[in-house]
């Protein structure tokens, strides 16, 4: 018996060694030599720090930058470990929403998104991809059309011609691998990188994460009665190769921001799970008739969307305050569309 006993712990042994150690060890040895960059996760530096990754998304949500796909990742609640709440971009919980195409929520919340987006840019067909979550949760890029969608915002919000923008837009857009395989695709981190590079935003405009620990989303602030919601949804367009750049004025000259170390103003601070909070909410708690807490709504429109229109204000400040309750649970059980209605009521007065 001992003839073929050890003959076989013989073979388990040095078949573990080879495949259990030898390789894996000489393929990252390999990995780590050849491709450096990938295989450290594909990191990006900036100003000797680590921002992100080409990886993952990120979670922008000021004006002063472009805005990625939605995101149905969530992480746990802080205040119930039994429940959950959104978390943007949780590269640990990547998920999506497998809600299906009959799911009142998920209509409810691409409506919602949709009407925003319309306000926002009333003269273009809203990409498709600006509306939707994409099966991870973690998409880094968006089509090149999502990313000249929000050119005219950021154009404004940084007081830049809107060429130019389409013009950083173009110059960071990634064409098909071997003009074959893939589509047209421009990375979100990379393009606000870019952009700070180019025109740099003032400190108060880039975007900061949330104080919280845990994805606390931003703190709304109240909206005005809401008019009838429209009859027809705004049009969504499915994603398009990549438009041909329209003419621009010369190269971007402008210089980074500097300090007065004279070191270059760090990246756009990359938002991690959490939120941001937005600037000075103020909202104040309602109370059912029956003494129990009831939703809590803004009592003005928030002064980051001052240069607003009048309705963009208000239903950017009440997304914000819905996202803001959710971490405290408290919207009083009311989905988004009902919550951002009565929300332009009270900020109507």
């Amino acid at each position: 018996m001992t003839k073929h006993l050890l003959p076989a712990i013989m073979l388990t042994v040095i078949m573990t060694v080879l495949t259990g150690l030898a390789y894996p060890l000489a393929m990252t040895g390999l990995a780590g030599y050849l491709f450096p960059h990938q295989a450290k996760g594909s990191l990006i530096e900036r100003g000797g720090k680590i921002v992100g990754s080409e990886l993952i998304g990120q979670n922008f949500t000021s004006d002063h930058y472009f805005h990625g796909r939605p995101s149905a990742t969530t992480d746990t609640d802080p205040n119930d470990p039994a429940k959950t709440v959104p978390a943007p971009y949780n590269a640990s919980n990547s998920a999506g929403s497998n809600l299906g195409p009959t799911s009142k929520a998920l209509v409810d919340r691409v409506k919602s998104e949709a009407e925003q987006l319309a306000a926002e840019n009333p003269s273009a067909k809203i990409p498709v991809d600006l509306v939707t979550t994409s099966a991870s949760g973690l998409d880094p890029d968006i089509t090149p059309a999502a990313a000249l969608f929000q050119a005219p915002r950021v154009a404004k919000a940084r007081g830049v011609p809107d060429d130019q923008i389409r013009r950083l837009v173009a110059e960071n857009t990634s064409e098909r691998l071997l003009g074959i395989l893939g589509e047209p695709r421009v990375n979100v981190l990379k393009l606000n990188l870019a952009l700070d590079k180019a025109f740099p935003a003032s400190s108060e405009a880039k975007e900061k994460p949330s104080a919280a620990a845990a994805p606390t989303p931003p703190a709304l602030a109240e909206a005005p009665p809401a008019p009838e919601a429209p009859t027809s949804a705004p049009t969504l367009q499915a994603p398009v190769p990549t438009p041909a750049p329209e003419e621009v004025s010369p190269p971007l000259a402008a210089e980074p921001e500097t300090h007065a170390a004279g070191e270059a103003a760090e990246a756009p601070a990359v938002t991690s799970p959490s939120v941001n909070q937005p600037e000075k909410p103020s909202s104040k708690p309602q109370t059912a008739a029956g003494g129990k807490a009831a939703a809590i709504f803004p009592s003005e429109i928030s002064p980051a969307y001052a240069g607003e229109g009048l309705e963009t204000a208000r239903l950017k400040t009440c997304s914000d305050q819905f996202r803001a309750n959710v971490a405290t649970n408290s919207n009083a059980g009311l989905k988004r569309s009902t919550y951002l209605k009565e929300c332009k009521k009270h900020l109507k007065g």
